[in-house]
């Protein structure tokens, strides 16, 4: 062996006795980093025999050994930790043991370790020390002089012959060097391997991996987990029944690394690299109400999404340089994702749950007849969104109807013949396999109003559609306003579940329905039209005093305030549709939208023909409904919006 090649052999083992060490952990501390990333536990026994050989190859670096084989990735050299222009040394391990027992026969070996420019096409820049022949270090034989190491084919790879006796073991290690001028890529396998002409061996797939300081990470920002469900669209929507209950962000309870995509239970809870996945694990997590996570939202009509054929009890993410909510470009995601994660005390992660069952509260009028199997949708929890295609016929036999505080009749309906506030409680048992099994389940109240004397005359509570719920129930949220038939409790003004308001002078929004001043959670100043603040009704609520109070989203998506969730006013004289209702006199609508309009061949408003300026009159012809949106069509046959701030009814 040349002086040369000793002395880097020399300065190779001092680096490893010494190590390398960096500052790196997932509680923000600081701890010796690992060079090598394993994944977990490394094998301790070699996955491959013949005839009683076994044999692998692994690498070490600064004194860390690598899994002893890996596809497509067995372990990970962390770049922080290993710099590679100025520690540009690590070995490449042949092992082999005759596992034949004491007085069994010896084993004859003749194996080629190969190393990554071979098995690369000669694009891997990593190369041996020197003559391989010469640097290569046997140990573990009691003669290593017994074996023969020999370059047959340049120094790609080395041929080691010799003989192991029965329960002999040898370890061969070549000192690898980083070829300086090129370029070592981050995530892309560099193999090592070894094999013999008469049967196929073991792979060892390293990378090089840049760690991510997870204590400055976007995703892992305190605060709540934002959960969702797909739409029937297929769009992200707010689960905002539930959001209250969502765990806060736990970063040593909840989230796990797995950096070579092997599936949920592969961590060693300290490194997440560039481009690798973590988890968040439902299965540790607890509600805010104390309930185990999994729990809260299956008796809240939720169900975890079935993809791939497994029931996800995580959630999966790629971790990339900037963060997660810098990354999220598909138009499909969640739209107020931005604006709600970071804000409002919502993190930097997103909940994908699925809606199975949906059914709303209720007001019924004393001895009517009342089916609840009539009123709930039932979604399949194997799709992920709420689409037609999703559905499933509610029956007696799938969907369970029961009442802790009302009774149930013999033909399915609920006995409403005395006033109160009943639960009912829906019960599905979602079947995913023979083994996996979920019961989803959701509670409504039904509310049966009484009759009252009256000045001595009885009062039918049609005659009276809008009851005072008191604060025993504060869970009162009917579904639309109806044509006064009292089924709702909401009065015919009432903007229906969906749509979307603006206001007209000043106003706030509010934590509850009863409004306090220490409780406002934004402000909103009185604006021109055009610039008027829109909301998107999601549920209804009274204050103590028994006005009544829209619960809203904010949908003002160029404003700080977009995506958060509070309580309006419902006065007609704050707050009013943001379409219009009816057509216009003389029928002639001016565009007010400094941007113009633009008319479309459909009434989805797709096809678009033509665009017109502000100050333009156009001519329409009818008003129809889309969704709850609504669209004046014009004289023409196309289509414009009825959008109040785009358009106002007469000539301006």
């Amino acid at each position: 062996m040349s002086k040369s090649i000793r002395k880097r052999i020399k300065y190779l083992l001092l680096m490893m006795a010494f190590g390398i060490i960096g500052l790196f952990t997932f509680t923000g501390g600081v701890h010796a980093a690992s060079i090598l990333y394993n994944g977990g536990t490394r094998y301790t026994t070699p996955a491959k025999y013949q005839n009683g050989l076994e044999h692998a190859v692994y690498i070490s670096v600064g004194g860390e050994n690598s899994n002893f084989s890996g596809s497509p990735v067995g372990t990970i050299i962390s770049n922080d930790a290993w710099p590679l222009r100025n520690n540009p040394y690590f070995y490449e391990h042949l092992y082999l043991k005759n596992s034949n027992p004491s007085g069994g026969a010896d084993i004859s070996v003749a194996q080629f370790l190969r190393f990554p420019k071979d098995l690369t096409s000669g694009s891997a820049p990593f190369l041996p020390v020197g003559d391989p022949a010469q640097s290569a270090v046997i140990t573990g034989a009691n003669s290593p002089s017994q074996f023969n190491i020999t370059t047959p084919y340049g120094n790609s790879n080395i041929v080691i012959n010799g003989t192991l006796k029965p329960q002999q073991s040898i370890d061969v290690s070549v000192p690898m060097e980083y070829v300086k001028g090129e370029d070592a890529q981050f995530n892309e396998n560099y193999p090592v391997r070894e094999n013999n002409w008469q049967f196929d061996g073991t792979t060892l797939n390293f990378q090089i991996g840049m760690p991510i300081d997870v204590t400055t990470y976007p995703d892992f920002m305190k605060g709540q987990y934002l959960v969702t469900y797909k739409d029937k669209d297929g769009y992200y929507q707010q689960a905002t029944d539930v959001q209250s209950l969502m765990p806060e962000f736990n970063f040593s309870n909840d989230i796990e690394t797995d950096n070579f995509y092997r599936g949920l239970g592969t961590s060693d809870g300290s490194t997440l690299f560039v481009n690798k996945e973590y988890r968040v694990v439902g299965d540790k997590m607890n509600a805010n109400n104390g309930q185990k996570f999994w729990d809260m939202l299956q008796t809240k009509d939720y169900a975890p999404v079935w993809r791939y054929n497994n029931l996800l009890t995580y959630e999966t993410f790629t971790a990339r340089l900037g963060g997660g909510i810098s990354d999220i470009s598909n138009p499909d995601y969640f739209k107020y994702a931005r604006k709600i994660m970071a804000n409002n005390g919502i993190g930097g992660i997103n909940w994908q749950v699925v809606k199975v069952l949906v059914a709303d509260n209720a007001t019924v009028n004393q001895g009517a007849k009342w089916n609840p199997l009539d009123h709930v949708t039932l979604y399949d929890p194997k799709q992920e969104d709420n689409s037609d295609t999703s559905k499933i016929p509610v029956t007696k036999d799938n969907v369970k109807v029961t009442s802790n505080n009302g009774r149930i009749n013999a033909d399915g309906t609920l006995n409403t013949s005395t006033p109160g506030v009943y639960n009912v409680t829906y019960t599905y048992e979602a079947v995913y396999s023979d083994s996996v099994k979920r019961t989803i389940s959701k509670t409504i109240q039904v509310t049966v109003p009484g009759r009252s004397n009256n000045g001595g005359k009885t009062v039918n509570p049609t005659t009276n559609p809008t009851p005072t719920p008191t604060p025993s129930n504060p869970n009162w949220n009917p579904t639309t306003p109806t044509n006064g038939n009292g089924s709702t409790g909401l009065p015919n003004y009432a903007a229906v579940k969906g749509s979307a308001v603006y206001a007209t002078k000043k106003l706030y929004m509010y934590k509850h329905a009863t409004f306090r001043k220490s409780q406002r959670i934004a402000t909103y100043p009185k604006a021109a039209r055009t610039n008027r603040p829109m909301f998107v009704i999601i549920g209804y609520d009274r204050s103590n005093g028994g006005a009544l109070r829209y619960k809203v989203r904010d949908v003002n998506h160029h404003q700080k305030t977009a995506g958060k969730v509070g309580y309006i006013t419902a006065n007609r004289k704050y707050v009013v549709n943001v379409y219009y209702k009816s057509i216009p006199k003389n029928k002639t609508i001016t565009v007010i939208s400094k941007k113009g309009v633009h008319t479309y061949k459909n009434k989805n408003l797709t096809g678009k023909t033509k665009s017109y300026k502000k100050g333009t009159h156009l001519k329409v012809k009818k008003l129809v409904g889309h969704n709850l949106t609504s669209r004046y069509q014009l004289s023409n046959g196309y289509y414009v919006t009825a959008n109040k701030k785009l358009v106002i009814q007469g000539k301006y």
